[in-house]
């Protein structure tokens, strides 16, 4: 099964211990074998790949293209937040996303559903619930 990032060359080198395991396996399902590919996806199918973010590709630049940068068109934005949420901030913004799932927006409902309706709450467990402890409970001596 050829495809083009793997298209036969004089010379096929391959990926092992140039690269970690994962980012290799996650390459390879991408139909990149050698390091021939790397250089004909760069920059932007590697981009485009399942399994492939900015930190690996920076992996993948590291290894293959010292001193190179790109640096894509879109970008992340900068603040990131649950809609509708008093608790942006405050919180890890995934804690925040829970809460907000929950129906839990404000401080006053996260204090009335401390801390039997934070704990049935699928993605907070007990070390989600002592950094909230530690944010709004400081006061009473929980956060401790």
């Amino acid at each position: 099964m050829s495809n083009e990032y793997n298209k036969p060359s004089p010379s096929i080198t391959p990926l092992d211990g140039l690269l970690s395991d994962r980012i290799i396996k996650i390459l390879s399902k991408n139909g990149v074998n050698s390091v021939e590919g790397i250089q004909l996806a760069y920059p932007l199918a590697l981009l485009r790949m399942h399994g492939i973010g900015m930190l690996r590709f920076r992996k993948i630049e590291s290894a293959f293209f010292p001193g190179e940068s790109f640096e894509p068109e879109f970008a992340a934005p900068t603040i990131r937040m649950a809609y509708d949420s008093s608790l942006n901030g405050q919180l890890p913004l995934v804690t925040v996303r829970a809460l907000a799932r929950a129906g839990i927006k404000t401080p006053e409902q996260l204090r009335a559903a401390y801390p039997d309706k934070l704990l049935k709450i699928r993605t907070i467990g007990t070390g989600t619930l002592r950094e909230i402890e530690r944010v709004f409970f400081a006061e009473k001596g929980l956060g401790k």
